[in-house]
C-alpha cells in the first residue's frame, strides 16, 4: 500500500514533535537519526529520495557527530584546566593589577586558594585578592 504525501508529511511531523520533546528540544544525533529512518521508511516508493539529497543528509549527520565529539573534547580540557591550577597554590604568579583611577600595574601575588566560578571559570585567591586563571600571565 503506497503512501500519500500528506499522510508522510503528517508522520513525518509527528515524530519530529515526539523526537524533540525526546531531547528536551535539542536535536542530537540519535533524532536525527530516527528522522532520516523516518524519512526514508515513509518515502513514497514511486517517487524515492534524491540520491544527492541523502547524501547531504548523510554530510549533516557526520558534521553533527564531529561537533557532539569535539564539544565532549572541550568539557574535558575545561576539567582539566580547573584541576591543573591546583598546583598554582602556595606559587607567585604574575598578573596586572588594575587601579582605580584606570592604571595598570604588574604585580606578583602567592595563590593561597583555588575555587571554581561557574561563571567566572577558575579562579585563584591571593594575597592580593582574587584573580582569573585566565589573567595570570605567569607563575614563579
Amino acid at each position: 500500500m503506497a503512501v500519500s504525501g500528506a499522510s508522510a508529511a503528517t508522520l513525518s511531523s509527528e515524530q519530529l514533535a515526539a523526537a524533540s520533546r525526546a531531547v528536551s528540544n535539542e536535536l542530537d544525533k540519535d533524532a536525527f537519526l530516527k528522522l532520516l529512518i523516518a524519512e526514508l521508511s515513509n518515502q513514497d516508493p514511486l517517487n524515492p529520495m534524491d540520491d544527492r539529497e541523502f547524501i547531504a543528509q548523510m554530510a549533516q549527520f557526520s558534521t553533527l557527530e564531529q561537533m557532539t565529539n569535539m564539544t565532549k573534547a572541550l568539557e574535558g580540557m575545561s576539567s582539566m584546566e580547573q584541576y591543573s591550577a591546583v598546583s598554582y597554590v602556595g606559587k607567585k604568579v604574575a598578573f596586572d593589577l588594575e587601579g582605580a583611577d584606570g592604571t595598570v600595574t604588574p604585580v606578583a601575588a602567592t595563590v593561597l586558594a583555588v575555587w571554581f566560578d561557574p561563571t567566572e571559570g577558575v579562579i585563584l585567591e591571593t594575597d592580593l585578592g582574587e584573580i582569573p586563571l585566565k589573567k595570570i600571565e605567569g607563575v614563579a
